[in-house]
């Protein structure tokens, strides 16, 4: 499913954050050309609720390690 509004999406993941009480949440999205639109839609916001870049993530993940914040991984 490719997200399309992203001040819903990111309300529902603040909520699921707050909720879960949980430092952070990986956010898994398509390579699709809709996901692409909404990254681009919602740089700012996304850079702010995701500081950890989705490479440095996949690559902290392979090491068995925290990735210590939110992430946006695009597959």
């Amino acid at each position: 499913m490719n997200p399309i509004d992203g001040q819903a999406m990111l309300r529902r993941l603040h909520l699921k954050q707050r909720d879960g009480i949980v430092d952070g949440v990986i956010l898994l999205l398509p390579d699709t050309r809709q996901s692409r639109l909404f990254r681009r839609e919602f740089a700012h916001e996304l850079a702010s609720v995701f500081p950890v870049r989705g490479t440095t993530a996949l690559q902290l993940f392979a090491a068995g390690l925290d990735p210590g914040g939110s992430a946006v991984i695009v597959l």
